[in-house]
């Protein structure tokens, strides 16, 4: 047979079904990750002055090292934090390690933008109170009069407050670590825990089984921080996330004459004059970060290999005698009290007037109406790239969206601009809704694609295996047996990706002004003012709203791994 008469019987053993499952989830990388990704390789190779920024100098040193060390101590108070809430979900039981694993994160999902300015009004009115016991005398029986040494100074980008942005991270990602290290600790070889006990190193044993997913909650909170500059920026702090926000806004580093903590300029970033030249000094201003970044990712996948190595959807149950210790979840209540309620009821209580329902739909409704909007659009391609990747996997897809999500939303979006600022591209893309619906999908379209690559493991490959014995295509396969015991989760991972799409600070700044509006750019401009009603009403606004979609996850989420507990249980 000739080479000519081969190629038709070649076509006709394609796997349309199987091309047309992936198609989706394929297009949705494309776009939203991998041009970003291509356009930052293109910035670093094809432009000779930004390979010359790239050397670290002393001042991208100190900036470097400043950031990493705020952010690397948020990263081990949180763990540090995180550690009693990981016992009580890895060895609790009853309602209240039930309400954790909803509670943590839900919280987790709350504006880090409000949450810091609700942590910046506490340290506002607890400062008054703070001198007054600094300033009192005390008298007391053989010690006589004293002064307690109380001098703390929240003036701006001092000691004090850099604290509070540290505590504020930390406070606001402790729940990542409690995750990764109750979900590691649920997996762990009860047999080894209980010889442990016997021993009496039970704790020794046990952290020693931790080192792993500890490590990684360090590195993956030191990224997550790293990439949030709405805390720093109020107060003038400066970090590379603020310095790449300066130098894409307005050409050059923060000084004297160019502070960060100045007021924003709408649309600043998205001026085409010199956006070329200030878009690649914004990347080899990041540079160095991003190695850091990439460094920390693999040391975070190193050490998570324990909460994603078990294959099996059920974990089986531990023996009374390894239950959580009361002291866990009594601090883990104290430390829900002090990272949730403690910062919500400081806005609340900084209100000077009391907040107006009506007052508030009208000032803020069309900004609102605009987040959700966009938000909703992000999770429906969210949740068919979640489907389409369920239906059939493709290689990269996860390393893509990994990747666009760990250059950070600055970036993701510069990229963006950059690939859109085009003549006949602003009708539909640029000045519309498009480009920030891209830039949030390849900003957390990475879960959903997660949610997808789970139905790839090996109980689901069995049962694949099983639907196909009678000749089914890929896509029947997808159709009649994935999707309906996947389809709770996979569209939890898209819900997911539209409650974080509402939160998102970096990328939505730097692509302001929207069309529609969200409220973010809006709060951003009231967010350095010491005390705004109008600031302070948006935060308990966009707390309220983002609840809404956190929740519905969680409970998705939850069924869907019920189903398919069930599901794989009973194959046939």
């Amino acid at each position: 047979m000739t080479p000519m008469q081969e190629r038709p019987s070649r076509l006709r053993r394609i796997d349309w079904s199987s091309v047309a499952a992936a198609a989706p989830a394929v297009a949705v990388m494309c776009v939203c990750s991998a041009l970003p990704l291509a356009w930052m390789a293109g910035a670093l190779l094809l432009h000779p002055e930004v390979r010359r920024e790239l050397a670290l100098n002393s001042f991208r040193a100190t900036l470097l090292g400043r950031t990493l060390g705020y952010n690397g101590a948020a990263a081990v108070l949180a763990t540090m934090m995180g550690l009693p809430a990981a016992v009580v979900l890895g060895r609790g039981r009853g309602p209240v390690a039930r309400a954790l694993w909803v509670l943590l994160p839900a919280a987790l999902l709350l504006p880090s933008l409000a949450y810091g300015y609700g942590w910046k009004q506490l340290a506002r009115m607890g400062l008054p109170a703070l001198q007054w016991l600094g300033e009192t005398q005390f008298h007391l029986p053989l010690l006589g009069a004293f002064h307690l040494p109380i001098q703390i100074d929240f003036r701006p980008n001092g000691p004090a407050d850099v604290f509070r942005c540290i505590w504020s991270l930390a406070a606001w990602l402790w729940a990542v670590p409690a995750g990764l290290i109750g979900l590691s600790l649920r997996r762990m070889d009860t047999g080894v825990q209980q010889q442990a006990l016997l021993d009496g190193a039970l704790w020794r044993v046990t952290l020693r089984q931790l080192a792993g997913p500890i490590i990684a909650s360090l590195a993956v909170v030191t990224v997550l921080a790293s990439q949030e500059f709405a805390v720093y920026e109020p107060t003038g702090i400066s970090v590379v996330a603020t310095e790449v926000r300066m130098v894409f806004d307005t050409g050059s580093i923060s000084s004297a004459d160019n502070s960060i903590a100045g007021p924003m300029v709408s649309g600043q970033g998205l001026q085409s004059s010199g956006q070329a030249a200030r878009a690649a000094a914004a990347v080899a201003t990041a540079a160095p970060m991003l190695l850091v970044t990439i460094a920390l990712a693999v040391l975070a996948a190193w050490g998570a290999r324990q909460v994603s190595a078990a294959e099996s959807l059920e974990v089986g149950r531990w023996p009374r005698i390894l239950d959580a210790p009361r002291w866990a979840s009594i601090t883990t209540l104290l430390l829900l009290i002090l990272n949730v309620a403690v910062p919500v009821a400081s806005l609340m209580a900084s209100l000077r007037v009391a907040p107006d329902p009506i007052k508030m739909a009208q000032e803020f409704g069309p900004q609102i109406s605009g987040a959700i909007f966009v938000a909703v659009i992000a999770a429906l391609v969210a949740t068919l790239a979640a489907f389409s990747s369920a239906g059939r996997w493709t290689r990269g897809l996860l390393t893509l969206t990994g990747a666009s999500f760990l250059i950070g939303g600055q970036l993701l979006a510069i990229a963006l601009i950059r690939l859109f600022n085009r003549p006949g591209l602003s009708f539909w893309a640029y000045d519309t809704a498009v480009l920030t619906i891209i830039a949030y999908v390849g900003r957390f379209g990475w879960i959903a694609f997660s949610t997808g690559r789970g139905t790839w493991s090996q109980p689901w490959r069995e049962l694949r295996e099983m639907a196909a014995v009678d000749g089914a295509g890929t896509l029947r396969v997808a159709v009649s047996v994935v999707w309906p015991l996947a389809w709770p989760t996979l569209l939890a991972g898209g819900v997911l990706v539209g409650a974080l799409s509402l939160t998102e600070v970096p990328a939505t700044v730097l692509l302001m002004p929207q069309n529609p509006q969200v409220l973010t750019p809006t709060m951003m401009t009231w967010v350095h003012a010491q005390r705004s009603d109008p600031m302070i009403e948006a935060s308990l606004v966009m707390m309220a709203v983002v609840l809404v979609p956190a929740l519905a996850a969680i409970a998705l989420t939850a069924i869907g791994l019920r189903l398919t507990r069930r599901g794989l249980q009973r194959p046939g």
